[in-house]
């Protein structure tokens, strides 16, 4: 049993395994808390009674509180300052693997965010988000935008207070350096307002290491290579027939069958649940305790088995992180956009495939007996229903091929918002008027416009990028997987998922954290950095041979 010590001099006195082995118990306590937080959270979008609203903000917030105060403890500190210290005269590889010195980097890293933070400032995100949340569920059914605003409005300021403690803090150089060149070329004295770089902060936050910079360039490139083979699918002026998918499903029946596919595919409901909730996430609070929500529509089949499977995918990340190092940071997600690939190599690369439908096609129509016209279609014809692509407002329903378009047009918005390019007030006009630059169409109403997505109202800016991030992560990781897998659409096309699933629980799910990003994970999976001109490349070959373009 380790003894913790007590003062800076017993500090200088114990063995690295030892500062380590105490490091390691405030950081599961912390871990600990972070899943209490995950289960309030969850129900608070799943069970939760309405009143209750006002009570789980309090909750949150003191939560919050809680979880800051032992995040930025000044006996947290001083290990870390001593392992630091000890990193710098000695080698700690001789005594640490891999995997705990990833530990104490990436709780060096949190420590560091964290103390630049007043408390204040956040519990009072926690109890905001909580807020926020619930206006945003009330303005949405009810297709208002102005009943969402002033929370979307305290968002941004409170957000902007905690970019700036980060800059001033040391946390991201890379935003303090473009925040210092606007500065300059405006001629604004350190005083003046100018948030110019603020985005970078919050970007980081999800992904972390990926610059502004680059995904304006992968998206600009994006841009240039999808709105012209969109516009050549438009232009044969047809559609495959989706009338057998477009009909009225039974929800029971609909969820019976995707917690089949679910289950099948690798979701342990021994450990983790699936309900329903108004957008589909997944949480929880431990790999034993995933909590995944999707949602049905009754007369569109495809809107029910698609969150299904893309949030399957998240949650076989979670229940597959490491069992050694559980509740440690090394354990966790990458990234946000590691995090959606594997949501979007589920959802895309296997249950859009033809192997996938090969195997469950045959299910589907024993699950729906009553619907004739689905017992008459063949694998060819679900497949290229499945794939079609039509522009429409919801990001959720999109097709592979506009979706980069929305996402685009979502990062516009909330980093213009951030550094103060446009105002709360501008985000409807200018929503609608990009979805009709980029999609062609006219927004009728905000429920389908910028009031679709629960993001912004739980302070999730900067993610939205990590989704089209993890569009082209998932086509390289699945590109390695069918160079190391022999066979891999045959397995797909019995309902062989487990041989998949295997191999993304060893070489994505089990590293957690233990690279520094992303990119530095994909390289070392395909030996390549994150490229989307492969991303391009897949989406071209796919939809010129559906669309025989």
């Amino acid at each position: 049993m380790t003894v913790p010590a007590t003062s800076a001099a017993d500090l200088k006195s114990e063995s690295v395994r030892s500062l380590y082995d105490q490091l390691i118990v405030r950081l599961k306590d912390l871990t600990h808390l972070n899943g209490i937080s995950g289960i309030l959270q969850w129900d608070q979008e799943v069970m939760m009674p309405k009143k209750a609203a006002r009570a789980r903000a309090a909750q949150l917030s003191t939560l919050a509180g809680v979880k800051h105060e032992k995040k930025t403890s000044p006996v947290l500190g001083a290990l870390l300052e001593e392992l630091e210290r000890r990193r710098n005269n000695e080698d700690l590889s001789a005594v640490l693997n891999p995997y705990e010195l990833a530990n104490i980097h990436l709780a060096q890293q949190d420590y560091k965010e964290e103390t630049v933070l007043p408390s204040e400032i956040v519990k009072a995100i926690a109890a905001l988000n909580s807020k926020a949340v619930v206006a945003w569920v009330e303005a949405r059914k009810e297709s208002d935008f102005s009943k969402f605003a002033p929370y979307l409005e305290d968002q941004v300021k409170i957000l902007r207070q905690k970019v700036a403690y980060m800059i001033q803090g040391g946390v991201c150089e890379e935003a303090r350096k473009i925040n210092e060149k606007a500065r300059t070329s405006l001629g604004l004295t350190e005083t003046d307002e100018c948030y110019k770089g603020y985005y970078q902060v919050l970007l980081d936050g999800f992904e972390p290491g990926f610059k502004d910079d680059r995904l304006q360039a992968l998206f600009s490139d994006l841009k240039e290579n999808l709105v012209p083979l969109i516009a050549k699918i438009q232009a044969k002026d047809f559609q495959h027939d989706n009338s057998y998918i477009v009909a009225d499903f039974d929800i029971k029946q609909q969820t019976e069958f995707t917690q089949r596919i679910s289950k099948h595919i690798g979701f342990d409901t021994d450990a983790g649940r699936l309900d329903v909730s108004t957008h589909p996430f997944t949480g929880g609070a431990h790999p034993t305790d995933v909590r995944m929500t999707t949602r049905y529509t009754v007369d569109n089949f495809k809107e029910g088995i698609t969150a299904t499977v893309h949030e399957t995918g998240h949650s076989l990340y979670e229940q597959g992180r490491s069992k050694e190092y559980r509740d440690t940071p090394v354990s966790r997600s990458l990234s946000l956009g590691v995090h959606e690939s594997q949501s979007l190599l589920w959802e895309r690369m296997v249950m859009l495939s033809k192997p996938f439908w090969t195997y469950a096609l045959p299910l589907l129509k024993e699950q729906f007996t009553d619907h004739q016209t689905l017992q008459d279609i063949t694998v060819d014809q679900f497949y290229n229903a499945f794939n079609r692509v039509k522009p429409g407002f919801i990001r959720f329903q999109a097709d592979e091929v506009t979706y980069p378009m929305h996402i685009i047009l979502r990062y516009e918005i909330e980093k213009a918002l951030i550094e103060g390019d446009i105002q709360v007030a501008d985000v409807p006009a200018l929503w609608n008027s990009k979805v009709k630059e980029y999609l062609g169409l006219e927004v009728p109403e905000d429920s389908v416009g910028c009031l679709q997505d629960i993001h912004w109202s739980s302070a999730a800016i900067g993610y939205f990028p990590t989704y089209t991030l993890g569009s082209i992560y998932a086509v390289q990781i699945f590109g390695a997987a069918k160079e190391a897998i022999p066979g891999l659409e045959e397995h797909l096309a019995k309902g062989e998922f487990h041989v998949l699933k295997e191999w993304l629980n060893k070489n994505v799910h089990e590293q957690g954290s233990l690279r520094e990003s992303g990119d530095e994970l994909v390289f070392d999976l395909t030996g390549k950095h994150l490229d989307s001109s492969l991303y391009v490349k897949y989406l071209t070959e796919k939809y010129t041979a559906i669309y025989d373009l």
